[in-house]
């Protein structure tokens, strides 16, 4: 079978070795599932103000910075990046590194040869070069890519293992698909007025959720005042803190529908709303459906309304 090209090239003759380096590193066959020539990696730590380069990169290589900080040089273009940052760097690349100096400097890496790509990825060219702190899932991967790559004889001749290829190909992955939505934030990342007003909401559900809730005693429990604790609620969260304590009300009761056999007024005295009628008001207006349709669809398969919170928000449930 024919191998699929990415595109077919027409270069004047004014090109350089450098520009036909680049554009056959970008010519790579278009396939169903990642193929890799050869994978291989290891760790390295640095004297402060040592520098590695400048050099031409003739194939692919991931580059984890673990602990301190450096600036990374491609062409023209310059990077000052942080432990927890990434490269991907390309074959024809003249790179340099100039690690930190005033400490130490560490970094693991992982080189690898590309034989085709598959079909939906963008063309190599179009990759991002520099990774800011991407999520925790790429940093593990990252490093069970290496444990399992790392060659000290030197780099391999033949191809990794199926496992190995579709570990890269994960990773590779989830640093090519655009981030869209709104990210759940890690601990400690909300604003500390927030976080404190949150914390009490949470409790106060947990342990007295028939307690009467002002706003100026959740102000009072995050230790500003009411009308910046609205602003930075609004700004964090997307609602006010007491719409947000009734939404976090209104979600524990959709867990309870689905998750339990109390009966609609035994759940809403649980959630902390002493008026039947006003909680499936309440809850008509926030998920479009009332609870006792919410229920009847959840016994046939027809799944609960999303949190109308951010997933991070979940209360938990007792009864």
């Amino acid at each position: 079978m024919p191998k699929l090209m990415l595109w077919e090239p027409t270069l004047g003759m004014d090109a350089s070795a450098e520009d036909m380096d680049d554009i056959r590193a970008m010519m790579i066959p278009r396939s169903a599932r990642l193929r890799l020539g050869y994978l291989y990696g290891g760790s390295v730590r640095y004297q402060p103000g040592e520098a590695l380069g400048p050099r031409d990169l003739a194939d692919y290589e991931m580059v984890l910075l673990t602990e301190g900080s450096a600036i990374y040089q491609s062409g023209e273009a310059a990077h000052e990046i942080t432990a927890g940052d990434l490269v991907l760097a390309r074959p024809g690349f003249r790179e340099r590194y100039t690690w930190d100096g005033r400490q130490f400097t560490r970094h693991s890496y992982f080189h690898f040869s590309i034989e085709s790509i598959p079909h939906p990825w963008p063309a190599p060219d179009l990759w991002p070069v520099i990774h800011r702190q991407p999520d925790r899932a790429v940093e593990s991967l990252f490093h069970s890519i290496l444990r399992r790559s790392h060659r000290p004889g030197g780099q391999p001749a033949s191809q990794p293992p199926p496992l190995d290829t579709r570990m890269v190909e994960l990773l590779m992955e989830l640093l090519l698909e655009p981030r869209t939505g709104a990210s759940i934030p890690e601990d400690g990342e909300r604003p500390q007025p927030v976080a404190r007003a949150l914390k009490w909401m949470r409790h106060t559900l947990e342990e007295n959720p028939h307690a009467t809730v002002s706003l100026d005693e959740l102000a009072r429990q995050a230790g500003v005042s009411s009308k910046h604790l609205c602003r930075v609620f609004r700004h964090s969260i997307g609602h006010s803190p007491m719409v947000t304590l009734r939404l976090l009300r209104l979600q524990l009761a959709v867990a309870l529908l689905v998750r339990s056999s109390l009966a609609v007024k035994e759940i809403a005295t649980q959630c902390g709303f002493s008026d039947a009628l006003y909680f499936s008001r309440c809850f008509s207006s926030a998920f479009g459906r009332s609870p006792s349709r919410v229920r009847l669809e959840l016994q046939h398969g027809i799944p609960p309304p999303g949190n109308p919170l951010p997933v991070d928000l979940t209360p938990r449930i007792h009864w």
